[in-house]
């Protein structure tokens, strides 16, 4: 089967397309902005896999927890594609794909949120054993029994005894992911993120209140 997969959740674009067993793969940092670095990437991609977007049997888009602008950007460039060329789209969480990416079997997956805080869920055998949750840095609790931190911040987190797997979300796992059963296609109109958190940035008096404690 045929797949383009998006992920803009961080500071970094990445991007794929799969034609059966092939991968046409790449992530770039983002130096313009997720809107200016996405669409030309996946036409590169398209243009070296040597197939049109409406060969595709759809496309697969992370729905977050991540960068709130980025997610965004790559949700609308992914809607509406799939809206030009009668495509179904597959939403997957970001956290899923750091699990998968990580090759082991019991794993805590953070991601950064900004402000201090982290997105992180349990993971066992590829399956969320906790809902994705919101945290303070200072205050992320691992499970005894979970042996890998892994993530796009997890070196930066002070977790004694664990090992640590610096990772972001990579769009070719993506689509290996998917491939493997569990998540269901959606409608265009459909499409929708998964962004845990309500707010986005911190009024100047909560700022000052959290620098004091």
């Amino acid at each position: 089967m045929k797949y383009l997969a998006i992920d803009t959740s961080n500071t970094h674009v990445s991007i794929a397309v799969a034609v059966d067993e092939r991968f046409f793969s790449a992530t770039l940092p983002v130096v313009n902005g997720h809107s200016e670095e996405t669409l030309p990437l996946i036409q590169r991609l398209l243009t070296d896999s040597g197939i049109g977007l409406a060969e595709l049997d759809g496309i697969i888009y992370g729905q977050g927890p991540g960068a709130f602008t980025g997610l965004r950007i790559g949700c609308g460039i992914a809607q509406g594609l799939a809206l030009a060329h009668d495509l179904p789209l597959i939403p997957v969480p970001t956290l899923d794909v750091i699990a998968f990416q990580s090759g082991v079997p019991a794993v805590q997956v953070v991601m950064d949120a900004r402000m201090n805080e982290v997105y992180t869920a349990s993971y066992r055998d590829g399956v969320a054993l906790t809902p994705i949750t919101l945290q303070a840095r200072g205050e992320l609790t691992v499970p005894a029994d979970i042996p890998v931190l892994a993530g796009d911040c997890a070196q930066e987190l002070t977790c004694p005894g664990k090992t640590v797997y610096e990772l972001r979300p990579d769009a070719a796992s993506y689509i290996r992911l998917v491939r493997r059963g569990g998540y269901a296609a959606v409608a265009p109109e459909a499409a929708g993120l998964l962004y845990i958190r309500d707010k986005v940035a911190l009024t100047a008096a909560e700022q000052q209140a959290r620098k004091h404690g």
